[in-house]
């Protein structure tokens, strides 16, 4: 149907023309640009490629390998649903074969390859649909547009690059319907709504909904300019006509994409963004006036942040202003100077005053970045400059000279731009632009090469020489600036496929209960989550053997980001635990998650008026968490790094040094003793204490049940020691040791057991914690984990999440044995709660992500509390019988169960998903009928006929406006 649209035809001598453009040029072009990528093993292995896509789409893969649809995802923030976060895009068909045949990194590149094209062949449609572009002129729209700074600075984005391919399709769809002969016929409105609906479903299910709410907003500009257009040419109706079929095409898209948009809009009500954002977060990111040169020219060996690159070579913007001359005689051109101005201001931000308004306006207050809005600027501009190339062409074939006069005005307003790039480094000591782009001057090589492109291109135009040089300059141009995209920044495909030394150590921990799910290892729910506090300010301890093995195979540049990808894989940074079936206590997102709750629940991790908005926690904890959060959240491992702990020297007469860590620190308040969960079996003479304020004592057990109460020796202003009675000639191993605070509060840093006879030590780690790797980072185990599944009969109601948060905060306030229950009772029958010690156990039978089995006993009616994340959606049984599912401590879900054994189930059944599923079904069947009414109705060459590009006369002397 598609080919039928937009006018396909048998390939006759004078039609294969553009099927070669299209097929074999075009694909030629990106191949060029993305060499390396097409025809290499190497990878994306940064930002959110590598943090977000990477892990996700292995989800996904498995997933879909599997048949199965992924509804809930449980190891990210204790549980969140995976199919509603529409950025994953598993509803999008053009991921499917990807994720079936090819591994993440790989199906990554192909996706970005396949929809440089996707996006190219639509500019090229627009051209010819929009402005009537010759095929040569339409390849020029397309060559600039896919290939120009701001969509290849975006690839690293899959989901925002799936996006935008599709908006130049939905301006051509909308373009050959108002230019039809015959628009008013119903047949062609079923036609054309069922093709605009196809493209607009597509670009929903990439799932990047700030590309698809501009694009809604360049088919509006596009609507508006080109009824202006019409209107001064007496054809206003057929505008009108096509409102119509943008809102059928529209609702039937949103029909046929409901499966996804349901469990998105359901999740959007519960996310922590809900209601939109702040101003000043709406605003963030914005284009700043000082670097509009750089964005908007070409630099040649120098990179600019991403979000701000929308580069042309100086050529097309010369024949872009050609193009925007004809926008009152020609129809097509009003609507690309309004995309591309529109565009350009939007991207201003902070800087546009419009802006503030329009923040805070429903739609426009759901997104950050407004440099993304030049996205309409690139498009606006790639159709303007294929117009312009046609009228050059026509010019130069006509010998005119009515062009000379808007090739003055474009030359002084390029002249203009670089005088503003020069003026700008100037300013910019005053006027800052951004921790994220700190202004960089443009080189004298640079500012040589864009006066050299654009002086050669207004001489050429100007002395009406045949233009085609011109193309090859601008092709070089664009070359030559492409080459500091990020999309160059490859590297070896170890950066993915690696298993680094920490995430071998969690996956060997769990040994025992590991189990093969599709193609990746999955842990079961007992062994726990893990959190990691650690950063990445730390050199692999491999880097000298990665350097040699690489050093003749990577630059510096893919060196680096192999070497950042090991350090976010050493610290398992936020989402990468996807790819190995570990559970994480946090997560990462940037658009509707994490869940609200889950924002409001982690206020109890982080410091007083902290809220993490994006999921993340490291970034936020300045030392390990109260340990009754992380024994309640299933925290069983801690990952910390080494760059704040420290080596001391023993003290004098001693030729020997100690390492402390110092990830633990803790306070004692005065008679206040905490035990050392675990002491290794090191046969000792002393402990050494890194402490502050008044010291206390330690209170030690031998391995034959001596007991020792020690004073301390200091050795530094800080450094305390704890020697043995026993002599430093007679080393003795301890059973247990605990710290004792005096009558004032006591602060330790770091403890450290030492033999002092040979210089043997082994760190201690204050709390129920034991260190069980120690490599570029350190992995502690948390003695005091709570189970996922357990019992508790002692409880109380709060009627909402803020009083059930401030009843957990109290001090006396114990997870382990009291559980705090979010609402009102509702039944006659309610189980009583008793403080008494009873006997009671719970076990998790079975575990899979959308269903959990869970065995229970106890000697009194007690809850089961299961810490995953509660959410609408979820139902639980009690042996088979319908209950009740509370939200229990704030996050999680529970369930009352009677004294005596039961079993009980937790299934994810949500009702978004299941009206979406007959709601798509229903617009598919209604697509069908267009589909069966369009195809049997016309002709396979129709939308070809009658809009062929002609040749054009342009009047350059008539002054626009």
């Amino acid at each position: 149907m598609m080919s039928r649209f937009f006018g396909s035809r048998r390939p006759t001598a004078v039609s294969r023309w553009p099927l070669f453009a299209i097929f074999l040029l075009l694909p030629a072009f990106i191949s060029l640009f993305f060499a390396r990528m097409a025809f290499s093993n190497l990878i994306l292995a940064r930002g959110d490629t590598f943090l977000y896509f990477y892990p996700y789409w292995a989800a996904a893969a498995d997933a879909l390998r599997n048949g199965r649809l992924p509804l809930w995802n449980p190891d990210l923030f204790m549980g969140a649903p995976l199919l509603a976060n529409s950025q994953v895009g598993f509803f999008y068909p053009l991921n499917w074969p990807l994720w079936l045949l090819l591994d993440p990194p790989y199906a990554v590149k192909a996706s970005i390859l396949l929809h440089l094209f996707i996006g190219g062949w639509g500019a090229y449609m627009a051209g010819r649909r929009a402005l009537a572009l010759d095929t040569t002129a339409a390849m020029v729209t397309a060559v600039l547009f896919t290939l120009g700074g701001y969509v290849t600075a975006q690839v690293e984005h899959v989901n925002q690059l799936q996006g935008l391919a599709w908006l130049p399709w939905l301006l051509a769809a909308l373009a050959t319907y108002t230019r039809a002969p015959d628009s008013r016929s119903y047949r062609k409105l079923a036609q054309t709504t069922a093709v605009f609906a196809l493209l607009f479903a597509l670009q929903l299910l990439a799932g990047h909904s700030q590309t698809t709410f501009i694009s809604g907003v360049a088919v509006l500009l596009w609507w508006v300019g080109d009824a202006l257009s019409m209107r001064r040419h007496g054809g206003f109706g057929k505008p009108v006509r096509s409102v119509v079929m943008l809102a059928l095409g529209a609702s039937l898209a949103l029909l046929l994409t409901a499966v996804q948009l349901l469990p998105t809009l359901e999740l959007t009500q519960l996310s922590s963004r809900e209601g939109g954002l702040a101003v000043n977060e709406v605003l963030s990111f914005s284009l700043h006036p000082l670097l509009l040169a750089r964005t908007l020219l070409p630099g040649y060996g120098q990179a600019l942040f991403s979000e701000y690159t929308a580069f042309l070579p100086l050529t097309a913007l010369l024949l872009a202003w050609l193009g925007a001359w004809q926008w009152r005689q020609r129809q097509g051109a009003l609507p690309a100077l309004l995309l591309a101005l529109a565009g350009l201001l939007l991207a201003l931000g902070l800087f546009n005053p419009l802006n503030w308004l329009l923040a805070r306006l429903p739609g426009f207050n759901l997104f950050r970045v407004p440099a993304r809005w030049l996205l309409l600027y690139a498009l606006g501009i790639s159709l303007l400059a294929g117009l312009g190339w046609q009228l050059a062409l026509e010019w130069w074939r006509q010998q005119g000279e009515g062009a000379r006069r808007p090739l003055r005005f474009g030359l002084f307003l390029l002249l203009g731009l670089l005088l503003w790039a020069i003026a700008s480094n100037i300013l910019a000591t005053w006027f800052p632009t951004g921790p994220e782009a700190p202004y960089e001057a443009p080189t004298r090589l640079t500012l040589a090469l864009w006066l050299a492109e654009l002086l050669l291109a207004y001489g050429w135009l100007h002395g009406r020489r045949a233009p085609w040089l011109l193309l090859g300059v601008a092709t070089a141009a664009l070359f030559a600036a492409s080459r500091a995209q990020p999309y160059n920044n490859l590297t070896t495909p170890e950066a993915y496929f690696d298993l680094r030394p920490p995430v071998a150590r969690l996956l060997a921990a769990n040994e025992d209960r590991l189990s093969v799910v599709g193609e990746r290892l999955s842990v079961t729910p007992n062994d726990g989550r893990f959190l990691s506090l650690s950063n990445t300010f730390f050199d692999p301890g491999d880097q000298a053997e990665i350097d040699a093995i690489y050093a003749d195979q990577l630059d510096a540049a893919a060196r680096y980001d192999y070497t950042v990808a090991l350090k976010q894989k050493e610290i398992i940074a936020p989402n990468l635990s996807l790819a190995y079936g570990l559970a994480a206590v946090d997560g990462f997102d940037g658009g509707i998650l994490p869940p609200r709750l889950y924002s409001q629940m982690m206020t109890l991790l982080l410091p007083d008026g902290v809220e993490t908005r994006d999921g993340r926690l490291r970034e936020y904890l300045p030392a390990v968490p109260a340990a009754r959060w992380l024994d309640l959240f299933n925290t069983r491992f801690l990952i910390t790094d080494k760059t704040g702990d420290e080596w001391r020297a023993a003290g004098p007469g001693r030729d020997f040094s100690l390492f402390f860590d110092r990830q633990h620190p803790l306070t004692l308040a005065a008679g206040e003793r905490l035990p050392v969960g675990y002491v290794p079996k090191l046969a000792a003479t002393a402990v050494y204490v890194i402490s502050s304020g008044a010291p206390g004592d330690l209170i030690a057990t031998t391995q034959n049940s001596a007991a020792w109460s020690l004073s301390p020796q200091r050795v530094d202003v800080d450094l305390l020691r704890y020697a043995f009675p026993t002599g430093e000639d007679t080393p003795i191993a301890l059973a247990a040791l605990a710290l004792q605070a005096d009558t004032a509060v006591w602060e330790v840093q770091a403890m450290t057991l030492v033999n002092e006879q040979d210089g043997v030590f082994l760190s201690l780690v204050p709390g129920q914690y034991r260190l069980i790797h120690s490599g570029d980072v350190k992995i502690y185990e948390n003695l005091d984990a709570l189970p996922r599944a357990f019992l508790v009969a002692d409880w109380q109601w709060q009627p909402d999440m803020a009083a059930a948060l401030a009843v957990m905060r109290q001090p006396e306030f114990e997870p382990a044995t009291t559980a705090i229950i979010v609402g009102s009772p509702t039944q006659d029958a309610l189980p009583m709660p008793t403080r008494e010690p009873f006997r009671g156990k719970a076990t998790i039978l079975a575990y899979a992500p959308e269903a959990v089995t869970v065995a229970t006993q106890s000697d009194v009616p007690a809850l089961l509390l299961l810490t995953d994340a509660f959410y609408p959606g979820w139902e639980t049984a009690v042996d088979g019988t319908p209950a009740p599912l509370l939200q229990v401590d704030g996050l999680f879900r529970g369930v009352f169960v009677a004294a005596g054994r039961h079993e009980v189930t937790f299934v994810y059944r949500p009702v978004s998903v299941r009206v979406g599923w007959w709601l798509t079904g229903l617009g598919t069947a209604v697509w069908l009928a267009l589909f069966t009414l369009a195809t049997s109705v016309y002709p396979a060459d129709y939308w070809g006929s009658g809009l062929q590009p002609t040749r054009l006369s342009p009047n350059f002397d008539r002054q626009p406006g």
